[in-house]
């Protein structure tokens, strides 16, 4: 009957093979999940010669980088205990981290640092080495803030107003136009009997052609 070797719970070494090799876990519900659970789901691949858990948060120490990062693809983004994962390499700061981060970070390392119940946990864990990163990681998911939306202005829909279509009236205008002049020039010169019957005739068409254009006004 073999019995199962326990990992270590080293994973602080500073070497650059270690320090590449190593995973850091974030937004960990540690009140649920064992360490025995974070060498089960990460020992799938490839051996784990290092495991620390914390409170919120945890890291895996790999024997070799390759097998580090597989773990970080393949677990990165996983619900856990009813928590998604933030799984990176431990070895590579994020970039375009907030300052205000670093320093709740700062505060956390310096409470954690004179905490017993830590410093006695049996974890060899040196957080002069972590403090300047890893817990930068611990508060990165704490600290997302979704962009506030861009405000698109919406559109008002333009009100068409139909347009009455203005009918010409410069027709009734000449022929009004023309009949004064006829008046002018029957006051200056004495007409014939024929074209006063010729204007009467005019005035008549002209009359008529008013009362046809009204008609169609009013139809509009």
């Amino acid at each position: 009957m073999s019995l199962k070797v326990q990992t270590s719970n080293i994973t602080n070494k500073n070497d650059p093979k270690s320090i590449n090799s190593r995973v850091f876990i974030g937004n960990l519900n540690t009140a649920v999940v064992k360490k025995s659970d974070v060498e089960t789901i990460f020992s799938k691949y490839g051996r784990v010669v290092g495991c620390s858990v914390h409170k919120g948060y945890a890291f895996v120490q790999y024997s070799n980088e390759r097998h580090a990062r597989a773990a970080v693809l393949g677990e990165n983004g996983r619900v856990l205990a009813g928590q998604t994962l933030d799984i990176n390499m431990a070895g590579e700061p994020k970039p375009n981290r907030p300052k205000g981060l670093k320093r709740a970070a700062s505060a956390l390392y310096r409470s954690l640092k004179n905490d017993p119940s830590v410093s006695g946990s049996g974890y060899d864990f040196d957080y002069d080495y972590y403090r300047d990163d890893f817990y930068d990681r611990l508060f990165e998911y704490r600290g997302r803030v979704s962009p506030v939306p861009r405000v698109v202005p919406v559109k008002r829909p333009r009100v068409t107003i139909p347009l009455v279509r203005r009918v010409k009236a410069t027709l009734p205008v000449k022929l009004f136009a023309r009949s004064a002049a006829i008046a002018n020039s029957s006051a200056k010169l004495k007409l014939k009997c024929s074209e006063l019957q010729t204007i009467k005739t005019e005035l008549t068409q002209i009359k008529s052609n008013i009362d046809a254009l009204l008609g169609r006004l009013e139809q509009i």
